[in-house]
């Protein structure tokens, strides 16, 4: 039987262990990589029943190169890229047939990623997520400060133009949380850990590079390689 001395010195062993984790769990979400640990049960009201749902494609369907991008809508990052990159990949690749674009969402930030992805797939299906996906990314404020709060999601709904009670539904129904759920399902998956990460063709491209950066991968992709 151990004795009490033994008994103490292996809790404090265990302690010690759980501080050292928490101390580099801490760590890690400083630099976005303890993303997944977020996903956990929501404590607020169920959501409605999942809906049909398939990633938005900006783009021909047939274009021979893929770029899929997982993003957040409240990474400064992926921000920066939709305002000043994507609009020269648009014009160079996706509007000559090249390429098209998949989005997934990688919305690990905080309660308003994921009211954000969800509020975009809402748009998505009135046929409006890349002007919705756009207006967000025009409209970062800050992480979790207010700025995609449900009365500003709504709101940038009406500036669309979108019918509104059914947006409104959508959103406060929460009707494609699992939607949203399932692509981060598949960033944990996939083992990515920043904001944004595209797969262009399979091959991964981490953080919201410059254009020529890219356009070679795309180049190579189209030629071959």
């Amino acid at each position: 039987m151990s004795s009490p001395s033994k008994k103490r010195r292996a809790a404090t062993r265990e302690g010690d262990r759980g501080r050292r984790l928490l101390t580099a769990l801490g760590g890690a979400a400083l630099f976005g990589v303890a993303a997944f640990l977020f996903l956990r049960p929501g404590t607020e009201s169920a959501s409605a029943p999942p809906v049909a749902y398939a990633a938005p494609v900006r783009g021909d369907a047939k274009a021979p190169v893929t770029i899929v991008e997982y993003a957040d809508f409240q990474c400064p990052s992926c921000g920066a890229f939709t305002r000043s990159v994507l609009p020269r990949l648009i014009d160079q690749y996706v509007r000559t047939g090249k390429a098209k674009i998949v989005f997934k969402h990688f919305a690990w930030i905080g309660e308003e990623s994921r009211r954000a992805a969800e509020a975009a797939s809402c748009a998505g299906a009135q046929g409006k997520f890349w002007e919705y996906h756009d207006l967000l990314y025009a409209n970062q404020r800050g992480e979790n400060q207010g700025a995609f709060a449900t009365a500003n999601l709504k709101r940038f709904s009406a500036q669309l133009g979108l019918d509104q009670a059914s947006f409104d539904a959508c959103v406060d129904g929460r009707a494609y949380r699992a939607a949203v759920e399932a692509d981060f399902a598949e960033v944990r998956s996939l083992g990515l850990t920043g904001t944004p990460t595209f797969l262009i063709e399979g091959q991964r491209v981490v953080g919201a590079q410059p254009f020529a950066v890219l356009a070679s991968v795309i180049e190579g992709k189209l030629a071959g390689r």
